[in-house]
């Protein structure tokens, strides 16, 4: 989309441009800010369409497409059941499981710790964990209890863990990747991973570019705008040359901004918008120039 929108400035722009029609308008008494206000107003709201687009076709279409693949690839796992699940709690607690069947909301052997201070006050190992009436249910186990002076175990063929708070869903979320999520669902993931003290330094700057991503048409838009308006004798396959390697350089910095986000260099947000920071102010100037 921010290809097609620079693409089309550049081209219609230079088009009027080398016929005149820009001079024409100037000579008129039309400033050329004013001969771009329609265009910018058109790229503000293609970037709408483009953040709605973004946010409630493609994460749907990514996920069935991706299922579909993993399904091929690995036959029955593609339902959100999982391998090696590790998750922390609130409270210090740590839950192991070596499966987890999401269709049956049950884990297999299990290993729930809780942390008090550092170290572990108590610890249950269990054959299965089941969802059963909105609580996490151990069967066929032992309970230890772990202390200054000694260790006991306690055997139990079925142990409520009240004070567990991870749902069924947080055992299987990682079936979607952020690119699969809509913003609110991103958002949710997000709070989730807080609460159960993972980080999620990755999700909140992928959270902050399903914004900033759309929003690239429109500063796309402030970019080619005086390029294309100032054009005299250049032709269209010098403006597609042009369009093309400014989306190369822009996308080079989204990406840039990414990982820097990623690697905690940068805070999330900025990470996220620096692409759009930068072209921004770059915008800025070449209007500003073309003006005076």
């Amino acid at each position: 989309l921010p290809v097609a929108a620079l693409l089309g400035t550049l081209f219609s722009l230079t088009t009027l441009a080398r016929r005149n029609e820009i001079t024409a308008m100037k000579a008129l008494g039309l400033g050329l800010h004013r001969l771009l206000l329609p265009l910018f107003l058109f790229a503000l709201g293609f970037s709408g369409l483009a953040f709605l687009f973004t946010d409630r076709v493609v994460p749907e279409a990514t996920h069935r497409c991706n299922a579909v693949r993993e399904a091929i690839a690995s036959p029955g796992r593609g339902d959100g059941s999982r391998r090696q699940v590790l998750l922390q709690d609130v409270g210090g607690q740590l839950l192991y499981a070596r499966t987890y069947d999401a269709a049956g909301q049950r884990a297999r052997q299990v290993c729930w710790e809780r942390l008090a201070e550092g170290r572990p006050v108590e610890r249950v190992a269990a054959d299965t964990l089941a969802w059963h009436q909105d609580r996490w249910v151990a069967a066929r186990g032992n309970r230890f209890l772990l202390a200054d002076d000694g260790t006991r175990a306690v055997s139990f063929d079925t142990l409520t863990l009240v004070g567990l708070t991870l749902v069924p869903e947080d055992l299987a979320r990682e079936q979607r990747r952020p690119e699969e999520m809509t913003y609110a669902e991103l958002d949710e993931y997000i709070r989730r991973a807080a609460v159960n003290g993972e980080d999620a330094t990755r999700q909140v700057v992928d959270l902050h570019l399903k914004v900033s991503f759309p929003v690239t048409c429109f500063i796309i838009v402030l970019l080619g705008g005086p390029l294309g308006a100032n054009a005299r004798r250049a032709g269209l396959t010098n403006r597609f040359g042009l369009g093309i390697l400014i989306c190369f350089a822009f996308y080079g910095c989204v990406k840039g901004g990414q990982a820097l986000g990623w690697n905690q260099v940068l805070p999330p947000w900025l990470g996220a918008w620096a692409a759009n920071l930068v072209f921004a102010g770059l915008s800025a100037v070449l209007l500003w120039r073309a003006h005076k």
